[in-house]
């Protein structure tokens, strides 16, 4: 049997390809749309989608890998997906062509539910924050990458460029998972769930599954996380490349874009969770983290040059990393593992609406009001989740 250390590495490698394919051409999705003809409104939409159909899959993935224990052939449609996606809209440019490929990254995506369950899987069951910072620093790290490379693809041979790749890299990510390694989950005694009494090595049942979506320290997380993913999808991964485009940017220049939005998360997440976690709590990190990307937000009506663009987007991006990271580790922190990708996917599921929500809301107010007012609407959102994750964390007596 391979080592543990083995198992963690591998992971790590495949979740960075992963996200890599997903990413390289993020940065140039508002402004590609725009160039095909589509409005604001439709832009917003095109975003959005990537949200909407991981709102709609990761929930019942996440009970039928469950119910199944199977983790690594949902690993495998996820990273064949985020092949297909790239390659489609490279071959055939058309506004609705982009949607539909922006809807099929979006049920790649899905499958990041089964990706944090395995790498969980690797640590032992108290760890989940730990495994959770491990993972979104690969996460990370493959956007950095993509960002990058996109970036000098659209630079030098032009946008459809950094789709294909994406789509290239995907395939390549098919490879190597013939190699991930599948676990039992580490056994937990007995855990209690409405009077029932569930034993750790025993498969589940759909019913039982379904009445972990009713722990409150799940609900609060997922909750809280809509607002990081409406903040996300709103500026890095929606809007800000458009700013960037009127202040000059050129391909390259989106793609260090993306790299700020990116950087953030492989430094700040294992950090969020342990040594910020630890001195702070995750309480005030999490509001922390919401009150700093609000700030960001608000900044971006102000920014004159790409430069500070960067820096305003590194702000926003860190921000969102704090609350992100440890919302996502306490959405399983007291979950058993045989429960956990239920839970991981009801997790994913809600936030999703912010995904969807966020690009599709400022979308239509910066199609009405100007991208400055759309701005300034976000970074109310992110004032929003401060106050409640005061309020709703400290009420669940998560410290």
């Amino acid at each position: 049997m391979r080592s543990g250390t083995y198992n963690r590495v591998l992971l790590f490698v495949v979740t960075a390809i992963f996200w890599f394919a997903l990413y390289t051409y993020v940065p140039y999705v508002s402004p590609y749309g725009e160039y095909l003809g589509a409005d604001l409104r439709l832009i917003g939409l095109i975003i959005g989608s990537y949200g909407f159909t991981q709102m709609l899959i990761r929930f019942p993935l996440g009970i039928i890998s469950d119910w199944l224990g199977k983790r690594k052939i949902f690993v495998i449609s996820g990273l064949f997906f985020a092949a297909i996606s790239g390659v489609i809209i490279f071959f055939f440019p058309h506004p609705m062509i982009l949607l539909a490929t922006r809807s099929g990254g979006g049920v790649a995506a899905a499958s990041w539910v089964v990706f944090a369950i395995l790498g969980a899987s690797y640590y032992k069951p108290d760890e989940a924050v730990k495994s959770v910072g491990f993972l979104n620093s690969a996460n990370s790290l493959g956007r950095i990458l993509a960002f990058f490379v996109g970036g000098v693809a659209a630079q030098w041979l032009g946008v459809p460029y950094a789709f294909f790749i994406g789509g290239i890299a995907g395939s390549v990510g098919l490879c190597v998972r013939f190699f991930i390694i599948e676990t039992k989950p580490q056994a937990i005694t007995t855990i209690n769930t409405e009077c029932e009494t569930v034993q750790a090595n025993k498969t589940p049942t759909v019913k039982e599954l379904l009445l972990v979506v009713a722990d409150k320290q799940l609900l609060t997380a997922a909750l809280l996380a809509i607002i990081c993913m409406y903040i996300s999808f709103s500026t890095a991964f929606g809007f800000t490349p458009l700013l960037a485009e009127e202040l000059g940017a050129g391909g390259f220049q989106l793609g260090m874009l993306g790299i700020a939005a990116a950087l953030p998360g492989l430094l700040v997440s294992p950090l969020a969770g342990t040594v910020l976690s630890k001195k702070l709590g995750m309480r005030c990190t999490i509001a922390m983290g919401f009150v700093i990307a609000a700030i960001g937000c608000a900044l971006l009506i102000v920014t004159n040059s790409i430069v500070q663009l960067y820096v305003i987007q590194i702000v926003i991006s860190t921000g969102t990393a704090m609350a992100y990271t440890l919302l996502m580790g306490l959405s399983i922190k007291d979950i058993p593992s045989q429960s956990r990708a239920t839970a991981m996917g009801f997790f994913q599921a809600v936030y999703g609406l912010g995904m969807f929500v966020g690009p599709f809301v400022t979308g239509m107010v910066a199609h009405s009001a100007g991208l400055s007012i759309a701005f300034i609407c976000t970074s109310g959102v992110g004032g929003m989740g401060a106050l409640l994750a005061t309020k709703f964390v400290q009420k669940n007596n998560i410290t």
